[in-house]
């Protein structure tokens, strides 16, 4: 470390001392000349050699201060230098300073910026604030990517690899010709064309993906839909089958003898009424769909259970509930009872259906009391 800066001495070359050495001769004339003829000294100056003698002085000692002067300058300035960078050193200040002294040592090219981080890391005093110092009014080129081909690893989305690239999926897309519904069939081991650049940045295959998904979803619902009225419809017929067999059965069994509720309620979930009671018609027909659920109008007790044609009525049930009162369901797809079954108000004892004598699904519903139909509500 520099701490008491004196100037040096300077030091003469050999042109210098020579010219000094010229002039000290000539001095050495002057003065020999000036004693041993002092009383010819105005006419010396005033002869031809007097006044060459005089100039060539004056120009000698002209050209002998010039080196002196600009040496001395320039190691003035080196002082001035080495003061202003003497320690403490400023890095970024000693980086400058090499940059600019580096013109004149052709054999040395060092740049501000690799001396400053050299001290800062000798010194251990780098850090982010100091490497932005550093980096201030400099500019990095970003890198050209060339264009590659990549291996599709397990798991990975069309997302994730346009992530990794920084580019976006519709770039990816257009250069392997995938479309926005295929993205799914991306699979582990594809090679993919991965561009060197963005292509595109629509986001219109997010919309057509959604799109796909929508109506993939919707196919699905609507396969569903049709896979569940078939199991239905075949449940049903099964049931149906069952219910009419080739051969006319019945099932009878012996009067109820509990206590019904003495109201009714309507036994079906229906979608209107086609016939009420009277005009010859001794109940009520309600409409609804082959297979709906019928359940017992009041409690009491399973009396009949019968398939076939039954006088028009079809597959039929009767329940008895009790002091002369019975009803009877007509016109039925299906049984969920047998004769000699007891049942609850609500309970669930058939289906419903078109056998026997009828032009369309429902159910035909009767009250009979003393043997007598009579209106059920």
């Amino acid at each position: 470390m520099i701490t008491n800066l004196e100037e040096p001495p300077s030091v003469e070359n050999k042109r210098t001392r020579f010219l000094i050495k010229k002039i000290r001769i000539l001095a050495n004339e002057v003065r020999t000349l000036f004693f041993v003829n002092s009383l010819k000294i105005k006419v010396f100056f005033s002869s031809p050699i007097g006044k060459r003698s005089t100039l060539n002085i004056i120009l000698l000692a002209f050209i002998a201060l010039i080196p002196w002067v600009s040496e001395a300058s320039v190691n003035s300035q080196i002082y001035r230098d080495i003061s202003m960078y003497s320690d403490p050193i400023d890095p970024m200040k000693a980086g400058t300073f090499v940059e600019d002294i580096s013109k004149y040592t052709p054999g040395i090219e060092e740049k501000k910026s690799d001396v400053a981080l050299s001290m800062m890391i000798t010194k251990n005093e780098y850090d982010v604030a100091k490497q932005l110092q550093v980096n201030e009014g400099t500019t990095t080129p970003e890198p050209v990517r060339q264009a590659a081909t990549y291996t599709v690893a397990q798991g990975e989305t069309i997302t994730q690899i346009a992530e990794k690239f920084n580019l976006h999926v519709a770039t990816i897309l257009d250069a392997n010709n995938i479309s926005p519904t295929n993205t799914k069939n991306i699979k582990e081991g594809m090679e993919l064309s991965i561009p060197k650049k963005d292509t595109s940045t629509s986001d219109d295959w997010i919309v057509a993906i959604k799109k796909a998904e929508e109506e993939e979803r919707k196919a699905a619902e609507e396969k569903r839909q049709k896979e569940l009225a078939a199991k239905q419809t075949k449940v049903l017929a099964a049931s149906t089958s069952r219910s009419l067999s080739a051969r006319s059965s019945t099932q009878q069994s012996s009067a109820y003898d509990g206590t019904s509720s003495g109201s009714l309620i309507v036994p079906i979930s229906h979608n209107g009424i086609s016939r009420g009671f009277g005009g010859g018609h001794t109940g009520i027909d309600y409409m609804a769909p082959i297979g709906t659920s019928v359940a017992a109008a009041d409690s009491g007790k399973v009396t009949i259970v019968s398939s076939g044609w039954n006088g028009g009525y079809g597959n039929q049930i009767v329940v008895d509930h009790g002091g002369g009162r019975t009803t009877r369901y007509a016109h039925l797809s299906g049984f969920a009872v047998s004769a000699g079954d007891y049942v609850s108000q609500g309970q669930v004892i058939g289906y419903s259906g078109s056998s026997g004598r009828s032009t369309g699904p429902h159910l035909h519903f009767e009250l009979i009391i003393g043997g007598r139909p009579v209106p059920p509500f």
